[in-house]
């Protein structure tokens, strides 16, 4: 069994895994605490790592406009840095720590020698980033369709 300080709780994408695979997956990355202000991701820098909030507060936010607009909240269970993990690019927002806060890491590589090592579990890991990314883009398409709407009523 894996020291406790690397099993990650059943919380977000790692729900679907047992103990033992939580525990696996754990040592396959690492924990950073962070404090209030501390940015995690900053918009337009490369970033190919993702992220579970184990807990505290978090904003997403993004200055592309000229001027920094939250677009979200993230909280513990909430995974972060999903598309940039399997597409590595730059970041497309800044997340920032907004209270003490401990997240697990993972980089691409890191990410890819443990699905080479446990394959059954990777499934049901993989299986999991994609439901919380299509939760995602759901609630994305959803708030899309009422600012439009909304611009439409405004003529």
């Amino acid at each position: 069994m894996a020291d406790e300080t690397t099993v990650l709780p059943a919380m977000g994408f790692a729900t679907m895994l047992d103990e033992d695979d939580r525990a696996q997956l754990g040592g396959f990355g690492a924990f950073i605490d962070l404090g209030d202000g501390d940015m995690l991701i900053e918009e337009g820098v490369e970033q190919d790592a993702l992220f579970l909030i184990i807990f505290g507060t978090f904003h997403v936010q993004t200055a592309t406009t000229g001027r920094s607009v939250l677009l979200g909240n993230l909280r513990s269970g909430d995974g972060v840095g999903e598309v940039n993990i399997f597409d590595s690019g730059k970041a497309s927002a800044s997340v920032v720590s907004k209270s003490i806060s401990q997240v697990w890491k993972i980089d691409r590589s890191q990410l890819e020698q443990y699905l080479e090592a446990h394959p059954r579990a990777s499934t049901r890991l993989l299986v999991s980033i994609a439901t919380q990314l299509s939760k995602r883009l759901r609630k994305t398409n959803e708030k899309v369709a009422m600012a439009r709407e909304a611009v439409l009523d405004s003529f």
